[in-house]
Parts: structure tokens; sequence; C-alpha cells
């Protein structure tokens, strides 16, 4: 066998389930790659194979027992069981399978249901176990998976949930499909309430589960080489044409497809989720003393316009991610837009600012041949917009990093709705009630910048450059792409300079002599203090306060700066110059007509005299 795929799409076209999997636990060899694993401590502890990484099936409780702080697991509705409501097929047959499963697994159901600590946070946990019935989703199934969302939204507690299985259970017919119903309407509940939910799928995540409750988590994982998706395998073997992709309906081709946020080995999952429960419940990763960032004074020279385009447009310039990963620590990457993609050129997660958690999102600029553009794509927008909402329900501090040269001129841009997708990512910008920072750290080209760039503090890296067209479209007049001179890039006031005076940016961040591809690590270091200190500043904000000064900011953009202060102050003066002149001209006119009125006296008077 090739990889972890194929041997999965071999092992379903002949056997048609999983149980040689979950068997094989028990055996000395890998069956994907054959080598001795009886003795190796990955496979003795978390069931994976230390050489191709082949995750085996695991039961409820062995994942518990590999999430949970130890002790700490208190099990709700244990001995709720199932009835044969429809007595199907040949009488007693279900309860016997029942009783077989529960006897063989030592569980009275396929879900397990329970409070925890992960890690020290309190934490709702559903396990559905493959080993029970292929973890159907039977009524009982369904009303534990329910009865936790809704306790969890009521006692405040976050949610992880592991699906294994989930597909239909035909012994209680219709009533196993209502079972969706039912776990949508309580995982609704958890969502009024703004309480996170995370979801792990492992193999198999197929069915009724999957195309439920499992696809409403706000943050989706999944582990290597999982099949996972709303139709079994054979299904889809029976009604493809042609013959499918070796990695057809496994976790990596979901990723790819913008369906779920990443894949996550076992050894690390615990640790993952420990993260994302902090990040999500807004708790912090100690303090720390960060008073020296907020007292550090930094000076910027100015830059020469055609200077700062040549710096923003370098090849080496340091890319979004460079930044991201020197500023968070720990920073987990989401992915996708839930729907077909995960465009590349916007990467964003969360993860912790100097101890403190943050979402942050990134125009990446793909490096490519020379000359190749770098523009915004409706499915990276679709992404940008999951994070938005994602840290407005959590109240999580937001930071957008801009590069792009504008939004995709292309023909399949516009049939996927270019339009659409950035008018929604402006509106949910300007609402977000949390504080925004964006920092434009290359160039920032027309509406594709401004997409995520509607925030409380705008800023700029020193060589940054700002246009209000895309500079690869034609400038107007002589001015082409390919013939950008000095002398466009002054008429466009593009610099960090310009854009301060001009009102639309609030402050420019130093680089490195040269630019921030000189010395990476320094200029990391500068835009880390200048955002720390913009968000320790607007989080003593209250949230309606924080909504009304981002509204006036952008409602009154144009109306002041040093340039609209200075065209006024030169039409007033000219005003005042044309007033004073009238006025110096009437008196001169009211001057000569007096002494053209006293040259006309004086000579009737002579005249009468003589």
């Amino acid at each position: 066998m090739r990889n972890l795929a194929d041997f999965l799409v071999h092992l379903f076209r002949h056997d048609g389930d999983l149980e040689r999997i979950y068997v094989s636990a028990v055996h000395d060899r890998c069956l994907l790659c054959e080598e001795s694993i009886s003795e190796s401590p990955a496979y003795l502890t978390y069931r994976v194979c230390p050489y191709c990484r082949f995750h085996y099936t695991l039961s409820a409780r062995q994942r518990i027992e590999l999430l949970a702080d130890k002790g700490s697991f208190k099990e709700s509705h244990k001995y709720l069981r199932s009835v044969d409501p429809l007595s199907f097929s040949k009488k007693g047959a279900y309860g016997k399978l029942l009783s077989q499963d529960q006897n063989r697994t030592g569980l009275t159901e396929a879900a397990v249901t329970g409070r925890c600590r992960i890690d020290g946070t309190e934490t709702m946990l559903v396990v559905l176990d493959f080993g029970f019935m292929g973890g159907s989703m039977g009524s009982v199934v369904g009303e534990k998976v329910a009865t936790a969302l809704e306790t969890a939204a009521r006692r405040n507690l976050p949610v992880v949930a592991l699906v294994t299985g989930g597909g239909v259970r035909i012994q209680e017919g219709v009533l196993s499909l209502m079972q969706m119903a039912k776990t949508v309407t309580a995982a609704n509940r958890l969502r009024d309430e703004n309480l996170p939910f995370i979801v792990v799928l492992a193999n198999p995540s197929t069915g009724q589960a999957y195309a439920s409750f499992a696809n409403l988590a706000d943050i989706i994982l999944a582990e290597p080489g999982s099949l996972i998706g709303l139709s079994p395998m054979r299904t889809l073997q029976q009604t493809s044409k042609i013959p499918l992709p070796l990695d057809a309906h496994t976790a990596e081709a979901h990723v790819s497809h913008g369906l779920l946020d990443n894949v996550v080995d076992r050894e690390a999952l615990q640790s993952r989720l420990a993260i994302l429960l902090k990040i999500l419940t807004n708790q912090s990763m100690g303090k720390g003393n960060h008073n020296q960032l907020l007292k550090s004074a930094t000076e910027e020279a100015d830059v020469e316009p055609w200077e700062a385009v040549k710096i923003a447009r370098h090849d080496e310039r340091p890319l979004a991610m460079a930044y991201i990963r020197a500023m968070l620590d720990p920073f987990i990457e989401l992915r996708g837009d839930r729907l077909s993609s995960d465009d590349r050129s916007i990467v964003c997660g969360v993860g912790f600012l100097c101890g403190d958690p943050v979402a942050i999102i990134g125009q990446q600029r793909r490096p490519g041949l020379e000359g190749e553009r770098y523009h915004v794509y409706p499915d990276g927008l679709r992404k940008a917009q999951r994070v938005i909402k994602l840290a407005s329900r959590f109240k999580l501090p937001l930071i957008t990093l801009i590069d792009t040269q504008g939004a995709d001129p292309g023909l399949e841009a516009e049939e996927q709705g270019v339009g659409n997708a950035i008018a929604t990512t402006l509106s949910l910008m300007v609402g977000a009630p949390t504080p925004i920072v964006s920092v434009i750290i290359g160039e920032a080209g027309s509406e594709g910048a401004l997409a995520l760039g509607l925030s409380d503090r705008i800023l700029m890296q020193q060589y940054a450059v700002y246009s209000p067209i895309s500079l690869n479209h034609t400038l107007g007049g002589t001015y082409h792409d390919h013939l950008l001179d000095r002398e466009a890039a002054e008429a466009l006031m593009l610099t960090s300079r310009d854009c301060v005076e001009l009102g639309i940016a609030d402050q420019i961040v130093p680089e490195p002599k040269g630019g921030s591809h000189t010395d990476v690590k320094e200029a990391a270091s500068l835009l880390l203090t200048a955002v720390y200190k913009q968000l320790t500043a607007l989080s003593k904000l209250s949230e309606s306060k924080l909504l009304k000064r981002r509204y006036q900011k952008f409602r009154r953009m144009g109306e002041r700066s040093t340039y609209s202060q200075e065209a006024m102050n030169r039409e007033v003066e000219l005003l005042m110059n044309i007033t004073s002149g009238t006025r110096r001209r009437s008196r001169v006119a009211r001057g000569q007509r007096k002494r053209t009125s006293g040259e006309e006296s004086h000579e009737a008077q002579v005249s009468a005299a003589e």
C-alpha cells in the first residue's frame, strides 16, 4: 500500500467496515506498514504507529483517559439505555444486538457524556464510540448528546465532542433520523449563549452526526487519515462513475477543500484542545511583565515615495505568517471557508499575544514568478469572515495584517461573488464588538486592502504603501503598472507619512534600515510593540464606546486632515484677500467719487461768481 488513504480505500472495498482496525489493536505488527509496534510507547499509550502514524480506533473510555485531567471526569446519564421502539425485524433481534455490544464494550450506549477538566478548564465532554453498533445515532445517543449540550449552555461550559461513527441506526427507523434535529436544536442553545464548541472527527465520521451537531462547531479538527463525510465509502464507490482519488473522503482532503480547521495528530490533541479552550474562554497565559513595551518609544524617518514602492514590493519582504509566528506564542491556524476552499492568500487563527488571547488574520502574498500578482479572493474573505465572527462571539481582540495588490479582477472571482465577499467583510469589521488593530505590512491596494482595514487603529510599517487602486491596474493618464515611476508614486500619496497626514493611518511602525527584509526579527519586535500598545489602550474602552468611535472614525473620514485643513486655510486666505481687495477698491472708488463731486462743486461755485 502506498499510503494511509490507499490502505483505507482497500479495506473498505473488501471489508465494508472498520472491525479489523478496531480488533487489530492487540496485534504485534502495524496493519499498514507491518512494522513491529507492540513495544512502542506511542502505540501502547495512544494506539498510534510510531512509523507510519496510522491511528487505530480507540474506545470512548480510552479517549476520555487521554484527554481529561486525571480523576476529573464525572459521567452523566450513564445508565440510560435503548429499547426496541419499532420491534424491528425478528422479535428481540435489536435487543439482542444491544445486549451483545453492552457486554463487549462495557457501555450502555454508543455515547458517553460528562463533565471534566482539560488542563484545568472545566469542560463538557461528548464521545461517540464506534465499537458500540458503529457509533450509530439511536434515540439514546441523540438524547445524551442533546442533554450534554443543553447542560453546558445552562452551566456556562465549553463543549468538546469526539465523533467516531455517527451513522443511522436502522433498527430505530425514522426515529434515528430525528436525532439530527434534536442535537441541532441543542447545539443552537450553546451558540446562543456564546459558548465554545469544538469537535474532533476520528476514523470514521460519517452520516447523521457529521451532518448535524458535528458540523455546527466553532472549530472542527480531525485525526490524520480519518474517513469523513456524509456518505459511507462503499456508497461513494458504488455511485461514482470514475475511480475515486486515493485521498477521497479523508481528513486531509477535507482540509484542502476548506471543510475542516486542521488535522491534529492524536499525541498532540490534548495540548491543542487545552490551548483552544483557554483562548476561546478568554483565559490568559500568565501576564508577565510587559510594561517595558508600553514605555518604549521609537522614531521613524520619512521615506521617499518611489523608495517605499520598491521596498513594499521587495521579493524578500516578510510574509504575514512570518510576523504571526513571531508575535503569537503559541499560534493555532484555522483553515477553510467551510464551503469548498482553503484560500492560502489569507491565513488566520488564534493564539496568545504577550500572554493574552487574540484572533489574527493575515493577507499572505504567495511566492511565485517575478511580477506575479497577489490578490484577495472571495473564498479567502469568507475564511476571514469566520474568524471575525469567532472573535466577536468570544470577545477576542482582532489583529489584521494587510498585504495585497487588491481584489482579484478575474471573471472567476466575479462569478464567486467577490463584491459581496468584500461588502460582507466590511460590515462584519465595522460591527465587531471587540478591539481591532490593522497593520499594513507591505502593499495595500484598493478594496482588497480595505476589506480587512476597517478597524479602530490603522498602523503602517515605515516602507508600506496604501493605494486607492491596484498599482497593477491603469493608474490614469500615461501611468501603467510597467511605467509606474517617481512622479506617479508622489502624485498618488502612497507612503505611510502621507496616509497619517491624510488621516487614514493612525501610526507609523518603524522598520530596520532598508526595510523589514534586512532584519525580520527586529521588524517583528517593533511590530509587536506597536500592536500591543494599541490593543492595551483599546481594551480600556467599553464595547459601546469602541463601536461609537469606530463608526465616527470612518463616518468622518476625509472631513478633517492636515491636507484638508491646509486647503481650507488657503481657501479662507483667498477669500479674505478677495474681500479685503474688494473693500480697498470700494474705498478708492468712494474717494474718487468724493473728489469728483468736490471738483464739480468748486467749478459750479466759480462759474456762479463769474
